[in-house]
């Protein structure tokens, strides 16, 4: 059996915004083919994470200063760096951070030594990293003597996330250029992309590191047996809109331009209501929800299922923003019809993006929603097609191929 050991500061398994989501889809794609994990967190965890893990199984190795040799704390000034770690630990969400993070932020000297003990100790077959941030933990192991190797997850390029935002005005998590993003790519052996277009740039950036495209898988934990129930709203009084987010600025910007620019017309014309899930809810709660009629916010939720089984439609109105679209992956996997802002459709296969329906301009897309709240068997037939293109798109096997195929042959032969 290999072992993959895991760096994250990601508390994955909440499930709270896109990247838990999609970092947890791979954590169970991994425990299903027979691969053992341990994960190297970097970050403090609640009593209810550490109940959590426990019942998954999940093997958590917490990083601790106090686990670092006195004298080597003491070479690394620990006085100047534990309040960083403070710092960090108080921050749930990168994006809610009012803090300013370059990568240098993220190099803490005793987290590396911990590492470097945690790998000689356990001599694990791969080092995982969830995000390029926590390239520096390599360092201490120069590549041609390395007993592992080792892979990212990048989730975004990065350097043009932030270039998005700041064109909006908005604050990035992360201040990085693209020189700083190619050299923390190379340290790995495997770079895994979201999507072919930024694939394609990671390889132009660094064309002798391996680069794959892995997408993501909703439900990895129940391959083959999703919690899906197409409901379209039949025995309901009311239709269901329903948008599911983490608060970033572009989500929030997206559901704001939602609220104000088409909410209005859909919900006079057709009575229908407006579910708003997941922490985006609670920028709209500090906002003026009382003059959204129909709309109701009801925060986070324990599982994604519950929140799709309750809404007819789904929207993704999100206008900027990179990386893997995982709002508009998940509505068509549940079989909700989506109607969503062409941003969204960004490096999605064209078989799922036939299955949507996308409008930028906020008149067409309140049309949208009026045409579908109206049309039950215009509903059902977008389902069934979102049913097809769930089962030739985004199976577990589809999505995770080029990902196994990769361990397998550097294994050679399956774990």
């Amino acid at each position: 059996m290999k072992t993959i050991l895991f760096a994250t500061d990601q508390p994955f398994w909440r499930r709270e915004n896109g990247a838990q989501q999609r970092t947890w889809s791979i954590v169970q794609f991994l425990f299903g083919h027979g691969f053992e994990l341990r994960f190297f967190f970097l970050v403090a965890m609640t009593p209810a994470d550490v109940v959590i893990c426990r019942e998954h199984g999940l093997q958590i190795e917490l990083f601790d200063p106090r686990s670092v040799r006195t004298r080597d704390r003491i070479a690394v000034g620990v006085s100047g760096l534990l309040p960083k770690i403070r710092r960090c630990f108080r921050h749930d969400s990168r994006e809610t951070s009012d803090e300013f993070l370059i990568l240098e932020s993220y190099h803490w000297p005793l987290a590396s030594m911990q590492f470097r003990s945690l790998v000689e100790s356990m001599c694990p077959d791969y080092v995982f990293s969830v995000y390029i941030v926590w390239a520096h933990l390599l360092n201490a192991f120069p590549e041609r003597r390395r007993c592992f190797r080792a892979m990212v997850d990048t989730h975004d390029l990065l350097h043009l996330r932030q270039q998005e935002f700041n064109q909006r005005q908005q604050a990035h998590w992360i201040e990085i250029s693209r020189d700083e993003e190619a050299a923390a790519l190379r340290k790995f052996d495997l770079i895994l992309a979201t999507q072919a277009d930024e694939a394609a740039t990671i390889r132009d950036m660094v064309p002798d590191r391996d680069v794959i495209v892995v997408g993501y898988c909703p439900g990895a934990e129940s391959i083959g047996n999703p919690s899906v129930v197409v409901d379209t709203g039949r025995d309901r009084d009311r239709i269901r809109f329903g948008f599911i987010a983490s608060e970033n600025a572009a989500n929030v910007d997206g559901i704001r331009w939602f609220l104000e620019e088409c909410w209005g017309d859909v919900h006079r014309a057709s009575g229908a209501e407006l579910v708003i899930a997941g922490t985006v809810g609670d920028a709209i709660r500090r906002g003026q929800l009382d003059d959204w009629a129909g709309v109701r916010c009801v925060g986070r939720l324990d599982r994604i299922d519950d929140f799709y089984n309750e809404i007819d439609v789904a929207i993704n109105p999100v206008r900027f923003g990179s990386g893997i679209k995982i709002k508009s992956i998940e509505a068509l996997y549940y079989g909700k019809p989506l109607i969503a802002h062409s941003h969204n459709t960004r490096g999605l296969p064209q078989r799922v993006i036939d299955a949507m329906l996308i409008e930028d301009d906020s008149t067409r897309f309140a049309r949208a929603c009026l045409r579908l709240s109206g049309d039950e068997d215009l509903r059902r037939e977008i389902s069934e097609r979102c049913d097809r293109v769930r089962q030739m798109e985004l199976s577990p096997e589809s999505v995770y191929r080029d990902l196994l195929e990769w361990l397998r042959a550097d294994c050679v032969g399956s774990p």
